[in-house]
């Protein structure tokens, strides 16, 4: 039989403080639940350490994931008390996976690019990646706000973190170099200003800008166009993630 392992193992007090420590600068991510571990196993990310709690041992789903696992695997069974601590969420699916943070640039030649500035959410950043992936978009720009790789993010995006390649600038001028270099038209949102988005502006190659959800994108930005959403209805705004998607569906079927 497999050892269950408590708080006052050595082992599990060095994972508490590397999870707890964890930052958006960290060589590893934490990844929760079977399925999520699982997809970052199709992704070739291979975990180092595999985290289970006592009363998920024989579930099928944490079963299938562990024999998929190769040897040189950590895999810990733990007391479910210390399960709890040890997950970031405050419901945690019955598995946590250290993974190196997966590392990528920006495709020779895209066709489609979200661009994410600002968006300091980690539902809405992980919603807009999931979106991403429904149309496969070639990749996903991030430039501040939130970690695309912390738990809630990755969560939100329902695995597709783990498929679409994710993209770091610290500026957004660099971003938006990167693209015009790689052949794309970067293309700013606005809530009033700009071509309607359904009129041809999101033609193919482009790349979609999205700024944070308070503020949107300064218009001082130097952008090759400007695309809005009418709405003719009474509120002001749509929330970022919902802004986006239709804005992906436009630029997939453009």
């Amino acid at each position: 039989m497999r050892p269950v392992l408590g708080a006052q193992n050595p082992r599990v007090a060095e994972l508490r403080r590397l999870i707890g420590r964890r930052s958006s600068r960290s060589g590893d991510i934490v990844i929760e639940g079977p399925r999520t571990v699982g997809e970052a196993l199709d992704a070739g990310c291979q975990p180092s350490v595999v985290i289970v709690p006592e009363r998920a041992e024989d579930d099928a789903s944490v079963v299938a994931v562990e024999r998929r696992l190769p040897a040189s695997v950590e895999f810990l069974l733990v007391r479910d008390h210390v399960f709890e601590r040890l997950a970031p969420s405050t419901t945690p699916q019955p598995m946590l996976a250290i993974v190196a943070r997966p590392v990528a640039s920006l495709p020779a030649a895209p066709s489609v690019v979200l661009v994410l500035a600002g968006v300091s959410d980690p539902g809405n950043l992980g919603t807009l990646v999931r979106a991403a992936d429904a149309v496969a978009a070639d990749a996903v720009v991030v430039v501040g706000g939130a970690d695309p790789w912390g738990p809630k993010a990755v969560r939100a995006s329902a695995g597709s973190v783990l498929r679409v390649p994710i993209v770091q600038y610290g500026q957004l001028d660099d971003a938006v170099d990167a693209l015009r270099e790689a052949g794309v038209t970067v293309v700013g949102t606005d809530v009033t200003g700009g071509e309607p988005f359904d009129q041809g502006v999101l033609d193919r190659p482009v790349a979609i800008v999205m700024g944070s959800e308070p503020h949107g994108l300064d218009r001082d930005v130097d952008l090759d166009a400007w695309a809005h959403i009418a709405m003719p209805g009474r509120t002001e705004s749509l929330n970022v993630a919902m802004a986006g998607t239709l804005l992906l569906h436009e630029a997939s079927r453009s």
